[in-house]
C-alpha cells in the first residue's frame, strides 16, 4: 500500500534536482508509491524516473501541447465509468486509485479528482449499457487500478458480465503485480479470477528492471489460476526506448509466459509529453525487433489518434507489390519476389 512519510524517507537519496521536483510537482501531481516499488526505484534509473517527479512534468512550454484527455475518453461515456468508442468492446473505468502513481500515466487528469471507486448502483448501469448493446463482445476493467476495488465489487461486476451472452472476454488491466506484488500474493484476487471462464489480465512492464522474482511469483499466481496474461508497454523516451532494452524485456516476458500484446507510443497528455518519442523511433525498433527475436515475443506497436479516433497499429512495411508480384523482406532484409497467387495470371 502507499509508503506514509515516503518523502522524508528517501529525501536523503535524491538528488537537488529531484529534490526541487518533489517540492514543485507534487502540490499539482501527487507522489504515491509502494515500499517495494520505492526500492526498486532505489536500485534502476529506469524505475526511478518512472516513479519520480521531473520539472519536465510542469515545463509550461513542453506540456502546453498535451491536453488532459487527448483520447476524448470523457466524451465517448454512456455510462459515468463507461466509454464506448470500438463497436465491440467497451473500457469501464472502476477507479482512480493506484497505490504507484507513474509519472507517464495516462489519465493523469483522474490524480486531480477525488478517490472514486465505482458504485453498486454505477455497476447495475454498466451492466444495462452492455446487455442492450449486443455488438460489444468485449469488456475491458480499468482504472487506476482495478484490483484495488473491494474484492466483493470485482467479483460480482465479472461474474454478472460473464452471464452476459453476447460478452464472450472481460479484461482486466492491472499494474500491481510489477508495483506491489507483496499485495497480489496475500490478498484473495486469484480466489476471485479462479472462479472466470473469460478473464484475460493484461499487466504492465515497461524495462527489464521490473522483472523481478517478487513480482513474477505474482504473475505465477494469476496463471495458477487459469489466467492468460498479457503485457502492455509504453515507449518511454529515455527509459526502454531502444531496441536492446526491449529485446530483453520481451525476451524476458515470455520466460516467465507473459505474452507482449501493445507497445503504446506514449500518448500527447498533458504532464506526460517529456517521455514521448517520435512514431518513427517505434516503428524502427520494431523493425529491428523483427530480425532478432520470434514474432511472438514482438507486440503489436500502436499510436492511439488523439481526439478519441481510436489505436492505430504501426508495423514496419515489409512488401511493395509491383504487377502480379510481391516484393518481400526477409527477417534479416534479403528481398525476395514472389507471384501473387499460384498459378500466375495469364498462365
Amino acid at each position: 500500500m502507499p509508503v506514509a512519510g515516503s518523502l522524508s524517507r528517501i529525501f536523503p537519496f535524491l538528488s537537488g534536482e529531484e529534490k526541487e521536483a518533489f517540492r514543485q510537482v507534487t502540490p499539482i501531481y501527487p507522489f504515491s508509491t509502494t515500499d517495494y516499488y520505492l526500492d526498486l526505484a532505489l536500485r534502476s534509473k529506469a524505475v526511478r524516473k518512472m516513479l519520480f517527479p521531473s520539472l519536465e512534468e510542469i515545463d509550461p512550454v513542453l506540456q502546453s501541447f498535451g491536453e488532459d484527455d487527448p483520447l476524448r475518453e470523457e466524451e465517448h461515456k454512456k455510462t459515468s465509468y463507461l466509454t464506448h468508442r470500438y463497436p465491440d468492446r467497451v473500457l469501464v473505468v472502476v477507479t482512480n486509485y493506484c497505490p504507484v502513481l507513474c509519472r507517464f500515466c495516462m489519465r493523469k487528469r483522474n490524480w486531480l479528482k477525488p478517490r472514486f471507486f465505482i458504485t453498486e448502483e454505477e455497476i447495475e448501469n454498466v451492466l444495462r449499457y452492455v446487455s442492450a448493446n449486443e455488438t460489444v463482445r468485449d469488456v475491458l476493467i480499468s482504472g487506476g487500478d482495478p484490483f484495488y476495488l473491494e474484492l466483493e465489487r470485482l467479483e460480482y461486476l465479472i461474474s454478472s458480465l460473464e452471464k452476459i451472452p453476447h460478452v464472450e472476454i472481460v479484461r482486466i488491466g492491472t499494474r500491481s503485480p510489477v508495483t506491489d506484488p507483496e499485495w497480489v500474493l496475500k490478498s484473495d484476487i486469484c480466489e476471485v479470477l479462479k472462479e472466470t471462464s473469460k478473464v484475460w489480465v493484461n499487466v504492465h512492464y515497461n524495462h527489464p528492471d521490473e522483472i523481478t522474482e517478487l513480482s513474477t511469483s505474482a504473475v505465477r499466481e494469476l496463471q495458477k489460476c487459469g489466467i492468460p496474461i498479457n503485457n502492455q508497454t509504453v515507449l518511454l523516451k529515455g527509459i526502454n526506448d531502444s531496441a536492446d532494452i526491449l529485446e530483453n524485456l520481451f525476451r524476458k516476458l515470455q520466460s516467465i509466459r507473459v505474452r507482449p500484446y501493445y507497445l503504446f507510443r506514449c500518448d500527447p497528455v498533458k504532464g506526460v509529453l517529456h517521455f514521448s518519442t517520435p512514431i518513427s523511433k517505434g516503428i524502427e525498433i520494431i523493425r529491428t525487433l523483427f530480425r532478432r527475436i520470434s514474432p511472438l515475443a514482438i507486440p503489436y506497436y500502436a499510436v492511439d489518434v488523439p481526439g478519441g479516433l481510436g489505436k492505430v497499429p504501426l508495423m514496419p512495411e515489409r512488401y511493395r507489390k509491383e504487377g502480379d508480384k510481391f516484393v518481400l523482406e526477409t527477417f534479416n532484409g534479403r528481398k525476395v519476389i514472389m507471384e501473387d497467387e499460384f498459378p500466375p495470371k495469364g498462365e
